[in-house]
């Protein structure tokens, strides 16, 4: 069968100004070879969901919070010496296996050339349709620490689904957003907002089910030959009651002052403080709430370093967990981000959103396993393969292939807006 191959040689993250392009001829399928992240053993973890649902019920929700908040720092107390005396790596891509994504050829594009000797070339010639759509733009990237370790800071397309440096429909990179926790690392996921679909599920248990509204917890199989990647929701439905209507149906009630994402019946995505920059309209297809804002108007939101109520519903402070956790947001342009890392307070996961180019973004789910994004790789028999956006992130990434009962977010190729 004919093919075309992009194939990345370089040991390391690829950067968008090296491209390794063979084309052969050929318009049936478009073949192409990436370095990905290596298989890991299931983790043990502590605290698992199970677990963590187990001691709600026989200590209570406090409890339970408090036994969490004494386990986290004696955690970061031991990773914090083992960093100390063995070392570590501090890049979340290194390379491993390569990955094979088989995506259909793009149609072929007539790219007009104007052969005057006088004058402008006509308007007609320099629009959109003839010229193609603009790239999107990468952020420029903040360094948080006196020295950047390899590749932090830099965008790149290695190992991402259906994108190249010639073609970046997603990037990627990574920040260190504590100085006392050099191995504190945050991965970042860049879309561009005009290429893609968000959307959102709710799961059979949460973030409705104890109001008796239960969600389908699944990714349609008719939507695999799309799909991109998915990451996890937000606080299961009774921890801080953060609204959410999805699937056409309200699993909690949308309150005001909270951190809300939206998805607009156009694919649009917005993102705000409910009451305040957004507000119910029939436009909405689907609404989640968690918290307050981390990223407001381009800048860390001050309410990073409140407890209680702000993120959670407990009295221990979950702010300050040192732990997993993960987030979504957007660019000034508009482009969606998805986010996650390891040994993080939530200043420290706002922080390195904001050196990413986040100009607004909220918390999602936090702790081990819950937190995960997985990226999909598209297969002939029509059932993607899965792959962890971050090497150590700690549950398997074809956990979204699978029924869910908690809420998660997922995104698949959408073009219809690009241009």
């Amino acid at each position: 069968m004919a093919f075309f191959a992009l194939v990345e040689h370089r040991q390391g993250p690829l950067t968008l100004g090296d491209v390794h392009d063979e084309a052969l001829k050929g318009e049936e399928v478009a073949l192409v070879i990436k370095h990905a992240l290596p298989p890991l053993p299931e983790a043990a973890h502590a605290f698992t969901a199970q677990g963590a649902d187990l001691c709600r019920r026989l200590i209570g929700d406090e409890n339970t919070a408090r036994l969490e908040s004494w386990y986290f720092s004696v955690d970061d107390r031991l990773t914090k010496l083992k960093f100390r005396v063995l070392g570590g790596d501090t890049n979340p891509f290194e390379t491993g296996r390569p990955r094979v994504d088989y995506i259909a050829r793009p149609e072929p594009r007539a790219i007009p050339y104007y052969l005057g000797t006088e004058g402008n070339p006509p308007p007609a010639l320099l629009s959109p349709d003839t010229l193609g759509p603009a790239p999107i733009t990468l952020p420029q990237t903040r360094l948080l620490r006196d020295t950047a370790a390899p590749g932090e800071g830099q965008w790149t397309t290695a190992g991402l689904p259906r994108s190249s440096p010639n073609d970046v429909l997603m990037a990627k990179t990574f920040i260190h957003p504590d100085r006392t926790r050099p191995y504190a690392t945050v991965a970042v996921l860049l879309m561009d907002a005009r290429r893609i679909r968000l959307h959102m599920s709710g799961g059979t248990i949460d973030p409705g089910g104890d109001r008796g509204v239960k969600g389908p917890g699944t990714i349609p199989a008719d939507q695999y030959a799309g799909l991109l990647v998915a990451i996890n929701g937000g606080f299961k439905g009774p921890h801080g009651g953060f609204g959410m209507y999805a699937d056409g149906k309200e699993y909690r009630p949308l309150r005001n002052g909270l951190a809300s994402i939206a998805v607009m019946k156009d694919g649009s995505i917005k993102m705000g403080e409910w009451g305040k920059d957004l507000s119910w309209s029939e436009n909405i297809l689907a609404v989640r709430q968690n918290a307050v804002l981390l990223v407001q108007d381009g800048q860390v939101s001050p309410r990073t370093s409140e407890g209680n109520d702000t993120w959670g519903y407990v009295q221990v402070d979950s702010s300050e967990f040192i732990t997993w956790r993960s987030a979504i947001g957007l660019t000034k342009d508009g482009n969606l981000l998805f986010a996650a890392g390891n040994s993080l307070s939530a200043e420290a996961l706002a922080r390195a959103l904001w050196a990413a180019g986040a100009h607004t973004a909220m918390q999602l789910d936090i702790n081990s396993p819950y937190v995960l994004i997985s990226a999909f790789f598209a297969q002939p028999g029509g059932h993607p393969d899965a792959e962890r956006f971050m090497d150590t992130m700690p549950d398997s990434p074809a956990r979204f292939l699978k029924t869910q009962e908690r809420d998660f977010f997922w995104v698949t190729l959408d073009e219809t807006r690009y241009r």
